[in-house]
């Protein structure tokens, strides 16, 4: 199944949202304990006058809502605090997919 991660960042969070980027990046890329997550895409989302950033959007493919939980608290932004609000929900993928 197809997932979508909306997340938007506590306030106050910007620095520690930058210190662990690189982290957070690499999970994304190679995350061993989650075997059964594969990330599609992603990236920040920004504030409407499109500078700061806000937030983050994946689309992930995962066997079920609780292994895309897992997967996003397990995450260094999630075990740091940086998520405010997090919504999963399963995607029905009909453009640009791959395959």
């Amino acid at each position: 199944m197809y997932f979508t991660v909306f997340v938007t960042d506590r306030p106050g969070v910007t620095q520690k949202r930058s210190d662990l980027r690189d982290d957070f990046r690499a999970y994304l890329r190679n995350h061993p304990g989650h075997p059964d997550v594969v990330v599609h895409h992603g990236g920040a989302t920004r504030a409407a006058d499109g500078d700061a950033i806000v937030g983050l959007l994946l689309v992930v493919e995962a066997s079920s809502l609780d292994a895309v939980q897992a997967f996003v608290s397990d995450s260094p932004f999630g075990k740091a605090d940086v998520f405010g609000e997090v919504q999963i929900r399963v995607w029905e993928w009909e453009t640009g997919r791959p395959g």
